[in-house]
């Protein structure tokens, strides 16, 4: 009996480390960059984003009405997301999304969504905001992949 005993101990304890080692496997690290620019200094780039919301084509519209003609009270920010990826396995299937701070109108462009993150390596996701909020406002960045199958999800701030 009590050789089956400590055999039931190892392969508990073995199953235990195999469980952690999954989970713990396929973790992502990340980075927060951001640059912003008052929407006025690029007319050209503020129209084509104008265009890009009225016609309901921008990847995530947070605040209804559109945007003005007057540039003056937006500022475009550009987010880098660098994501690593420590683990034994790869993070597939990204999914990118931004829970903004009040003011923000909408992310008229993103990077990075659906690709994979190979394991010991990293990658950059990108998202192009407009926003009458200051561009230094609390907002997160949540991401969404999975390890073999399994949903994962890390916020970036």
């Amino acid at each position: 009996m009590r050789k089956l005993t400590a055999a039931l101990s190892i392969l508990l304890v073995i199953l235990l480390g195999f469980a952690a080692w999954f989970y713990l496997g396929g973790t992502l690290r990340s980075e927060v960059a951001a640059q912003s620019a008052p929407a006025a200094d690029y007319p050209e780039a503020f129209g084509a984003v104008r265009a890009l919301i009225e016609a309901g084509a921008a990847p995530q519209i947070m605040s209804g009405g559109g945007l003005s003609e007057d540039p003056a009270p937006y500022t475009l920010v550009d987010i880098n997301v660098t994501l690593t990826n420590r683990g034994l396995f790869p993070a597939e299937w990204l999914h990118i999304r931004a829970e903004g701070a009040p003011g923000d109108v909408a992310v008229y462009a993103v990077t990075g969504e659906g690709t994979d993150i190979a394991a010991r390596d990293s990658g950059t996701v990108n998202l192009k905001l407009v926003t009458t909020a200051a561009s230094d406002a609390p907002r997160s960045i949540v991401i969404q992949y999975y390890v073999h199958g399994m949903k994962r999800e890390i916020v970036a701030r």
